[in-house]
């Protein structure tokens, strides 16, 4: 018996890791692993699964170089290195490349137990050989060896036994459908078509099916194997220390390690998601349980992002797990009530794995987060998000997303700036060149600020520097151009386009697509040409201000990122250094001259007239009554002392007194859920120190709360004291009204990148703006007011208006851009914009003199289908209705491997199916993905 176990030792261990590696060395790494590594050097594979093929290959390797150096002549050893160290260690990494995704601190502790088992179970193996070899027993071991035993002692049972037991529910099944397959001749199927293959293809089918048919047999014993192995280590190493050290002093060692372990276990196995949503799920209405609740941010936080992120971090939900249940249904037909028994005891042997909630909770935590926090959970989450998905084959969309703002993909190689000055105005373009450094598409997005006044004339793409063989614009409708654009966005067969688009007063969103990726290495083997970068070229007009040239500023970036390497000339100029903005606020003009007014000369006989600011003092209005909206969103926290600085400016200037000669403010507090809103006539009697910021608001709802609040109160001008605020928010609300008296509003800190185009739509119509600080609104207004209604706006440095002027003009028609920018803000308050006729006569003047406005948009096109689409989407009724670009991207999901939908037939034998090694005959299964 000793000699017929020793050769089955023997046999077990040697057949298997000589036909692995045959198998790898001869037909696996030539055919696939030297492309796998080169793909993964180039980006196309995340570098995780790379070290996980590895694994799969040097764990073999280093078991059989143990095996042949140490143990050739100690079977049991190989046979306890076989099933105790290698099996496991093996099926470790195509769980990790085929099911394991971004761990947990459950999760995390489970593995670092199993693997804790393994290192001390091959400790074990050593410890033995060398008291074989010294022959000495294991009590002369040092004190220390004995006391770290006793530490991993119980690790090494308790691992052992519960890899044996969760293997144990699919090596039962496995068993009998194996001896099912035998006898049902699959076998033979498979073999005559075997052999009408070349004999090279015989030979290697033979290896293979040799090796999965071994595999799989092995595979059954392997619960009772390995269980039975750690188990009876761990009750000879115990004995061994406890005889060295004492039976009390093991005992002590042992129960404290066990306790510390289930202590910690214990204590990661909560999932905070479910406290978030307790503590959400009723609103907060009063002042003391909104306090309670911010004070308990961070966990609210973690249990959000821990459900929206359920699908990467766990292999199914508790409800969704039903794949035992179906497999012993399948291959025994037990009764419901024990398939259901085995499913339980399942599930809570790998709850750390399993989700404590449903798929929905990801949608219920990207609501609650953006409530609570006041800005999108892709956005705020970002850093989280992204690392969730590298732990999985998955990747997110070509489209520049939340997850992409700051994200280093597209570098900016090239940036040139050049201006022609044409006395107080300009003509300024600039150029960029785009280096991809990933091997997929991307597209590149700015939102950037202009002064109100400047005007976009024109975009271009191109493969190369070439200006004839670029592709030209096309000012298109605002809704078409966006919906062309984003038709085209996407990986599979990209083809250039770009969008430009005016999104508030003086915002802009600049999109372009796809920046290709550098060549792979089987395309520079194979000597493919095509376009490896991209070149863009941007237009504009601007009046000069204080003897220096605006140009654009950033306010958010997703994709692209420069370096010091970044080339940039200005002007003709080298720049030198590493700036870490996308440009400077301003280039000096290179000749003075004064500023003019200039005369613009329009088909419809009433020119446009720019005329200088000179020497004007600023002033404020006088006896007017204003309504100041304030935000109490939850991102208002950071610019709480904004607040209170403008508060203390408005009653230094008067405001809070009502007497005729003075100005007079009405103040309305936003308010979120349940709490009301509240209008104070008297702004002296509000206390902006004991504001609380909490929850998430939009402009156009703190608009409908004013509606509602102010009565027949009539005002010359209202303010919403806001911050950046989250535009990705914003709902689309093309009807918002537009107020009687002009809309500013009043951003503390960064400008929104972008506005709702019903928003903008109220700002425009209602004489109002953007600005920084309620005292350049107030100076604005007042200026404006005492120009008259000839003045379409005042900004700049210069007075706009809508006639003549008796003052010595220039008639300027190559002004025409800036100037038809003019006009149309002008025809935008007289007409009305729900009428698509009028949208159309607006969308005449910017194609006519090709400039971007906020009705018109440019969009770069290189194929006729394109211009197809663009041509039918510029006939269609909601030409002009654009949507909110929200940023979200529609991530893949992964499978969930323990979930079968059909339940009958069905056999998914989980962790047997993770791999090439455990593929046998089984009915087909549909699988939610």
């Amino acid at each position: 018996m000793k000699r017929s176990l020793n050769i089955l030792f023997h046999t077990i261990f040697w057949f298997w890791n000589f036909t692995f590696l045959f198998f790898v060395c001869f037909w696996l790494l030539p055919t696939s692993g030297l492309f796998l590594i080169e793909d993964t050097l180039s980006g196309l594979i995340p570098l995780d699964f790379l070290l996980a093929f590895i694994g799969l290959i040097a764990i073999p390797t280093a078991s059989t170089f143990i095996g042949l150096r140490w143990f050739r002549k100690q079977p049991r050893q190989l046979i306890r290195l076989f099933y105790g160290v290698e099996s496991p260690l093996f099926l470790l990494c195509l769980l990790r490349l085929f099911l394991l995704r971004e761990l947990t601190s459950a999760s995390f502790l489970i593995l670092t137990i199993g693997f804790i088992s393994m290192v001390a179970f091959f400790g074990e193996i050593i410890l033995d050989r060398q008291q074989i070899i010294a022959a000495e027993p294991a009590v002369n071991s040092h004190p220390l060896i004995a006391h770290l035993r006793l530490t991993v002692v119980p690790l090494m049972l308790i691992g052992g036994l519960y890899v044996g037991i969760l293997l144990l529910f699919f090596a039962v099944p496995v068993a009998i459908n194996l001896i099912k397959g035998f006898f049902e001749l699959y076998w033979l199927r498979e073999l005559r078509w075997i052999l009408d293959d070349s004999l090279i293809e015989i030979f290697w089918s033979i290896i293979g099916y040799s090796l999965i048919v071994f595999s799989v047999t092995l595979f059954v014993f392997m619960p009772s194997a390995l269980a039975s192995l750690y188990v009876y280590t761990s009750v000879k190493s115990f004995k061994q220390s406890a005889q060295q050290l004492s039976h009390k002093r093991a005992l002590q060692v042992g129960i404290a390690t066990v306790t510390a372990w289930v202590i910690l276990l214990v204590s990661v196995q909560h999932q905070p998601q479910v406290k978030a949503f307790e503590l959400l799920e009723k609103p907060a209405t009063t002042e003391s349980e909104r306090q309670e609740l911010l004070k308990q941010s961070d966990l609210i936080e973690k249990g959000l992002v821990n459900a929206y992120l359920s699908r990467y971090r766990y292999l199914s939900p508790v409800n969704k797990s039903n794949q035992i249940q179906s497999i012993y249904d399948y291959t025994f037909g037990l009764p419901e009530s024990i398939n259901q028994f085995l499913q339980d005891q399942f599930n809570y042997l790998i709850s750390p794995f399993l989700y404590q909630g449903s798929y929905s909770d990801a949608d219920k935590a990207e609501k609650l987060y953006a409530q609570f926090f006041d800005l999108p959970i892709q956005k705020g989450e970002q850093k989280a998000i992204l690392h969730a998905i590298q732990s999985t084959a998955d990747r997110d969309e070509a489209k520049a997303g939340l997850l992409n703002i700051g994200q280093k993909k597209v570098w900016l190689r090239s940036q040139q700036i050049n201006i022609t000055e044409h006395g107080d105005w300009a003509d300024v373009e600039l150029y960029e060149i785009y280096d991809n450094k990933t091997t997929d598409v991307e597209e590149i997005l700015y939102y950037f600020s202009l002064p109100e006044s400047a005007v976009i004339t024109g975009i271009w793409l191109g493969d190369t520097g070439n200006l004839d063989s670029r592709f030209p614009f096309q000012v298109s409708p605002r809704g078409a151009a966006q919906k062309v654009y984003n038709s085209q966005v996407r990986r599979v067969n990209p083809v250039d386009p770009a969008l430009l688009e005016q999104v508030g007063p003086r915002q802009y969103r600049l999109r372009a697509f796809p920046v290709p990726p550098p060549l792979t290495p089987a395309e520079k083997r194979s000597e493919v040409e095509r376009p490896t970068e991209m070149h863009l070229w941007l237009t504009y007009q601007v009046m000069r201000q204080d003897q220096s040239w605006p140009l654009p500023q950033l306010t958010e970036k997703r994709n692209i990122f420069w370096t010091g390497k970044t080339q940039r000339i200005y002007n003709g100029k080298p720049v030198k250094g590493n700036n870490p903005d996308w440009l400077p606020a301003t280039l000096p003009a290179t000749t003075p001259a004064p500023q003019t007014t200039h005369t613009v000369d329009f088909d419809n006989g009433n020119p446009i007239v720019a005329q200088p600011l000179v020497n004007q003092k600023p002033i404020l209005p006088s006896g007017k009554r204003f309504a100041v909206i304030l935000d109490t969103s939850r991102s208002m926290t950071s610019q709480h002392q904004s607040v209170i600085n403008t508060f203390q400016w408005l009653q230094k200037q008067g405001f809070a007194d009502s007497q005729l000669d003075n100005n007079d403010a009405d103040l309305y507090v936003s308010a979120t859920g349940k709490v009301e809103p509240q209008r104070i006539d008297d702004i002296s009697q509000f206390q902006p120190q004991k504001v609380a910021f909490y929850g998430s608001l939009q402009p156009e709802e703190m608009l409908q709360q004013f509606e509602r609040l102010k009565g027949d109160t009539a005002y010359d001008g209202i303010f919403i004291l806001t911050d950046e605020g989250s535009y990705e928010l914003a709902k689309d609300l093309p009807n918002v009204s537009t107020p009687a008296a002009p809309l500013w509003m009043v951003h503390f800190g960064k400008t929104a990148p972008a506005y709702e185009d019903g928003l903008l739509a109220a700002l425009q119509n209602s004489q109002g703006g953007v600005t920084n600080s309620i005292a350049e609104a107030l100076q604005r207004m007042a200026l404006q007011n005492q120009l008259g209604e000839t003045a379409i706006n005042v900004v700049d440095g210069y007075v706009w208006l809508s006639q003549k002027t008796t003052k010595t003009a220039i008639s300027n028609a190559d002004l025409t851009p800036i100037a038809a920018r003019q006009w149309v803000q002008k025809l935008s308050r007289e007409i009305n914009l729900q009428q698509l006729d009028q949208l159309d006569a607006i969308h005449a003047i910017a194609k006519t003199h090709k400039i971007v406005t906020p009705y018109s948009s440019m969009i770069v096109l290189v194929n006729d289908e394109q211009r197809q689409a663009l041509k039918e989407a510029e006939a269609a009724a909601d030409r002009f209705d654009r949507t909110v670009e929200n940023g979200k991207e529609n991530l893949t999901q992964p499978m969930n491997p323990l979930h079968v939908s059909v339940p009958e037939p069905g056999l998914v034998m989980g962790l047997i199916g993770v791999g090439f090694l455990f593929l046998i005959p089984r009915p087909k299964v549909r699988i939610n993905r």
